[in-house]
């Protein structure tokens, strides 16, 4: 059974209560760039999305993982499975399968780690991944990702911008069974099937933070996500724009 240390929860939860705060000074502190892609629509009403959880997904391809293969598939949607279901803190929230992809004590893990949402109820933003490394056994994969984001947070009539703390997360993968849908790029939001196939993983580290920061900390730390702000204002008067999902889904993934 996969348990989440309690140590490791008491940092993240330290690590979610100075979001704000930290991402207001590092805005500050940068020039005033901003991202050239598309932004996606400032408020979107999705059923599958958790009440007041407007957030969006951007994955980068790299040598270690392409999000758009049967493997990136299911790391993408087990990855913002575990989001939506943190946000919404159950994993019904979570794509078709989801639960039956993920550890028999997937309700307690979603639940363990703070929760996305603020007590306001409504946040705004997008999670940017990107794979750092992997290590490859016989039917197994640890996958290593570097997660960055920003959000916008409202508190009465205004909104507070600021960028997420940067950490890896790690997955464990068992690949038995059938094969995930290879999903094409698309304009959906969440995938419309289970695009899991007979795969699950046996362990996840949403955030894997540790006092004396790690290789794979420091990594993640220096790396600017491709589409990501190069600054954003301490408060305004609207949510910042959030980024278009990339790759996406298709609404019958894995289909010719």
């Amino acid at each position: 059974m996969i348990t989440v240390a309690h140590d490791r929860r008491r940092r993240l939860t330290a690590i979610l209560a100075a979001l704000v705060v930290a991402a207001g000074l590092a805005a500050c502190a940068t020039g005033p760039d901003a991202t050239e892609s598309a932004p996606a629509p400032r408020s979107v009403d999705d059923s599958h999305l958790p009440p007041g959880f407007d957030t969006t997904f951007h994955w980068t391809a790299t040598g270690v993982l392409d999000p758009q293969t049967a493997e990136g598939t299911f790391v993408r949607a087990f990855t913002e499975s575990f989001e939506l279901a943190n946000a919404g803190r159950s994993a019904r929230w979570g794509y078709p399968g989801f639960a039956e992809a993920a550890p028999s004590n997937i309700d307690e893990m979603v639940t363990a780690y703070p929760a996305a949402l603020s007590t306001s109820g409504r946040e705004v933003g997008t999670a940017f991944y990107r794979a750092l490394r992997r290590v490859d056994d016989n039917g197994w994969a640890r996958i290593v990702l570097c997660r960055h984001g920003y959000r916008s947070v409202q508190h009465g009539g205004e909104w507070t911008v600021g960028f997420d703390t940067p950490r890896p997360v790690e997955i464990d993968i068992r690949r038995v069974g059938d094969d995930p849908a290879a999903a094409p790029r698309g304009g959906e939001r969440t995938p419309g099937a289970d695009v899991f196939g007979g795969w699950f993983t046996s362990r996840y580290d949403f955030a894997a933070l540790y006092p004396t920061p790690t290789a794979d900390q420091k990594a993640c730390a220096a790396m600017s996500p491709e589409g990501m702000p190069h600054w954003l204002p301490m408060t305004s008067g609207d949510p910042w724009p959030i980024m278009a999902p990339t790759p996406g889904w298709s609404t019958y993934p894995g289909a010719g």
